[in-house]
This record gives structure tokens, sequence and C-alpha cells, in this order.
């Protein structure tokens, strides 16, 4: 159990009173006002609990706390006040940035227990944002392996995309990662409705006719209708959103919503370009002129992903009996040279082997390719 908190008061004998009263049962850290404590709040990270007095220098406990509730909605507060502030403090809790309120002077005991008791909600909220975590990525990952089969063109993208997108999420940091996960698969989910003969056009984005434009012009707004359909997932409903309504780059507040958006808009147009046979180089080339679209941290978590990515795969041709999980396809799959069981990029997973495996067994001969090019993890047991 994270048992870290952050004490904030300006005065000394306070703070020391802390430190003799709470040190043995507490991983203690002191700041002597609201800026220092905001500081040591995004330096030292991971804190459980941040405990504050209200009236202080340079800012306030209530700033101090809001602004920390910004960075990490997770952490729980306490709020230490005299009866003067009790308007103010009132306020900070009425608008959701104060767990409990104590006055001042505390009895050591009574501000043990609280404390306590914020430690014990501290874990009840990570281990309810874990359950939801695991929870929708297992539900994301089933929705992709049975709808692979259906659409086998875009779900292979979205499994390029995901990939690609959760590791750039990932090395930037970004806050509730799960929710890019999410919106890379739901980005693809609408095309399941499209007429077969439409789909190839519309995925390396041929001239359409009018009708088939009018139609995909709607599409959006049916994967935002399934999103609303399901607790828990408005933050994806916005990200999904501004993949189409956010033309151009805006810096990201705290929510990393937007910083979502753009990761998974470059994860997107990446994918499109790689299977137009275009080089990384003039990828990124492309992306570097295009600043005002696409977020310049973005592009260059991703100029450092493929320079990593070099290293961790290896290419080989293999049959189709010694896939492996893990693998991932480097070229289509197809059944008898013409039907599309799996897309370049897809993941060699337990679901595919099923779905070859059934394949197989309905043809006397062999219904795949001799030799089939994948990527296997240099990490692989060889």
């Amino acid at each position: 159990m994270n048992t870290k908190i952050l004490c904030v008061d300006d005065e000394e004998s306070i703070l020391k009173g802390f430190q003799l009263n709470l040190r043995n049962k507490f991983e203690l850290h002191l700041a002597s006002d609201g800026q220092e404590g905001l500081e040591l709040f995004q330096k030292e990270g991971g804190f459980a609990v941040v405990l504050s007095d209200m009236r202080m220098p340079r800012m306030n406990g209530a700033e101090m706390l809001a602004a920390i509730k910004k960075i990490d909605p997770e952490v729980v507060t306490v709020l230490l006040t005299g009866f003067t502030d009790f308007e103010s403090a009132m306020a900070a809790v009425n608008e959701g940035n104060v767990f409990r309120m104590l006055s001042k002077p505390c009895p050591p005991e009574t501000l043990i227990n609280v404390l306590t008791d914020a430690v014990n909600q501290y874990d009840l909220i990570c281990s309810k944002r874990i359950l939801l975590d695991q929870t929708l990525r297992g539900a994301v990952d089933a929705l992709a392996q049975s709808l692979s089969t259906i659409q086998p063109l875009f779900f292979g993208r979205a499994q390029r995309v995901r990939r690609l997108a959760n590791s750039l999420a990932e090395s930037l940091g970004v806050p509730q990662a799960w929710r890019v996960d999410v919106a890379a698969v739901f980005s693809q989910l609408a095309y399941l409705s499209l007429p077969a003969h439409v789909s190839e056009a519309v995925y390396h984005r041929e001239k359409l006719p009018p009708e088939i434009k009018i139609m995909l012009r709607e599409l959006p707004t049916e994967t935002l209708k399934i999103v609303d359909l399901i607790p828990g997932l408005e933050d994806v409903g916005e990200i999904l959103q501004r993949l189409d309504v956010q033309p151009k780059f805006e810096p990201d507040d705290s929510s990393g919503i937007r910083a979502s958006a753009s990761i998974i808009r470059l994860a997107l147009d990446y994918d499109y370009y790689k299977e137009q046979g275009h080089e990384d180089t003039l990828i990124l080339k492309t992306f570097e002129s295009r600043q005002e679209i696409y977020a310049p941290f973005v592009i260059e978590a991703l100029a450092a992903q493929l320079s990593n990515n070099a290293s961790k795969f290896e290419m080989e041709e293999l049959s189709y009996k010694k896939f492996m999980e893990g693998m991932i396809l480097a070229e289509d799959l197809l059944l008898q040279e013409s039907m599309l069981i799996a897309s370049s990029g897809a993941d060699i997973d337990r679901h595919l082997l099923k779905v070859i495996k059934n394949y197989a067994s309905c043809y006397s001969d062999d219904p795949f390719p001799k030799k089939i090019k994948v990527l296997i993890p240099v990490s692989y047991p060889k």
C-alpha cells in the first residue's frame, strides 16, 4: 500500500509536529508553502495523499490542491483550516478537490485516523482504476479479435495503430493511457458497416462517388453513438471526436485528451503512408512539415520509436504451421491466394492461430502460401 504523504504548512512548528507524530506510520515529505508543495509534488510524484494548511504565502492550500488534482486526479487531499478560512475551505470541498477538512489545531490521533482513511481511499481508487483498465482492455481485445475476421483490412489497421499509439502514449507518459488503447480500436469500428465492394476503396483513400462520401461523413457519429452506450468511456468519445473536429494541433491541458487525439491521428496517418509504400524518413519529413496539424512532441516520439523498433524485430519467412503467439504478420495472409484472412501488421495471437487452424482443416491441401513473412521479436526464444 502506498503511504507516501506530502504535508504542506508555512509554520515550522507544525511541520515539526507532523514529522514527530506521523513519520513512523507514513512516508512523509514536507513543504513550507503552497508553491513549494506544488513544485515538490511535480518533482517527486507518486503521492497517495496531500495534507495542506489553508492560509499560506505565495499560494494558498485550496489553490495548490486544485492544481495538484489537475496533475493527478487520483491523489487524495486533506485540508487544515482555521475558523477565519472556513468559507474558502468549504468552497474547495464543494468543488471536489478535498477529501476531508480538519480544523486547527488538530489532535494527533484525529490526524492519524484521517490520513489512514485517506491512504485507504487512495488504495480503493487505484484498485478501481486498475480493474476498469483490465476490464476495458480485455473487452477491447475480444472486440478486435472477433471483428478482425469480419473486416480484416480495417482491423489489421486497428491493430497496427493500436500498437504504435500505445507505445507512443507510454513513452510520452500520457495520463490514463488506456483511453488511447480503446480509442485506437474504436476509430475503425464504424467501417464494419461498409459494403464489401466499398471497403478497399475507402481503406486506400481512393476517389469516391458523392453518395459514398456522404455515408463516410456519418460514420464517426455512428461510432460515438456506440461509445455513448458504454459507461466510463466519455473521454474516449471526446478523443474520437477530436480526430475529426480538431483540424490543427492545440497545446494539451492536464487531461491528456488532446495529446491522445494527436497520437492516434499521427498513428493513423503513419499507417496510411506505410501502406502506400513510403519510407519512414519521408513520412517523418512530411509530419515535420505539417507541425500545425501534428503535435511536435508526438513526431519526436515517433522518430525515437522507429529507431528503436529496428532492433526489436527480425524478419523471417515461415510456414503458417510454425506461427506462434507474439509474432507479427509482415505481409497479408491470403487464403488460396485470394481471400484476405489477416492483413500485414496483424498480431499473431491465439485468436488468429485458431482461425488459421480452422480454415486449414477445411482443405485437403494447404490453403495458405508455403512461406509467409513475419516479424519475430529478437527476445523470442530460439
